[in-house]
């Protein structure tokens, strides 16, 4: 059956991410992508003198033209979103196109390594967790789970090296203000056997927290989020588990950072994954 995921955010003209990310994976996988971009940017804001142009005027023609040619999607990801104007744009896409069945995926950008990017305000972030209110699924990673439901970050990162399934007794605790909502949190760094790794934290809040570890490879670079929320809206289309998406979203980013590393690729252009994109073919499932 042919099916269509509407993928709402950002084009940024390098650091492979966000919607040059999302078209690729979900192709791959044999979805169509339906891009609602949410900003243009020149790069991504990793990269020093970016210019960024906000889209968020022109969002409401794609809701209007869509719904007028009454269009349907399986799926609907949303990621980065420039301005809390922007996230209101998308929860009028919602109010439109979110109908019960189709899955809603927000991979809530925020911030990384500790602290939110810059320019996001306390009006963008109260946005964004409106929108993560209504998600089926959400992915944000250490940080983001941490601005999402106000929890102090250094504890947690000192929890996981000294007592790591603690953590994830604790990460499901505070996770209840999602108790409507599956999530994963990525890239949850621990300390197993004197051994540095990197988990991906699956809640379902009527089961106990699974941990899917991978290698901790080390270097922050663009657009693993991307990646990590496009593979798992398309897993989820593919009738996978989490826990399949979440291994499978694992072994093409720890691949792609391993040929990045290889290749001396620097964190700001992303990882070098497009070699491995055969790993999301539907034949492969």
């Amino acid at each position: 059956m042919h099916q269509r995921v509407a993928a709402i955010n950002d084009l940024s003209g390098l650091g492979r991410c966000s919607l040059t990310v999302d078209i690729a994976v979900l192709a791959a996988m044999g979805i169509e992508a339906c891009p609602l971009p949410t900003a243009v940017l020149t790069s991504q804001t990793g990269y020093p003198g970016y210019h960024c142009v906000p889209f968020t005027k022109q969002m409401c023609n794609y809701t209007g033209h869509w719904q007028e040619l009454q269009v349907s999607f399986q799926g609907i990801l949303s990621g980065y979103l420039a301005t809390p104007d922007a996230a209101t744009q998308v929860q009028d896409f919602l109010e439109k196109f979110h109908k019960p069945g189709i899955l809603y995926l927000c991979d809530p950008v925020l911030g990384d390594n500790g602290k939110a990017y810059r320019g996001f305000t306390d009006a963008s972030i109260q946005a964004v967790r409106h929108l993560a209110f209504q998600a089926d699924l959400l992915t944000p990673n250490l940080t983001e789970f941490c601005i999402l439901t106000d929890t102090e970050m250094d504890s947690l990162k000192k929890l996981g090296q000294e007592n790591p399934e603690e953590l994830y007794r604790l990460l499901q605790y505070r996770s209840y203000l999602f108790k409507d909502q599956a999530l994963v949190i990525t890239g949850i760094p621990i300390k197993e056997r004197d051994q540095q790794l990197l988990v991906n934290l699956i809640i379902d809040h009527a089961k106990t927290p699974v941990a899917i570890r991978s290698p901790h490879l080390g270097g922050s670079y663009s657009g693993t989020g991307d990646l990590f929320a496009a593979v798992l809206m398309g897993s989820q289309l593919q009738k996978r588990n989490l826990e399949q998406g979440v291994c499978l979203a694992g072994e093409l980013i720890v691949r792609g950072i391993a040929d990045a590393q290889k290749e001396h690729t620097p964190c700001n252009d992303g990882i070098n994954y497009e070699p491995y994109l055969n790993l999301l073919s539907p034949s492969s499932s």
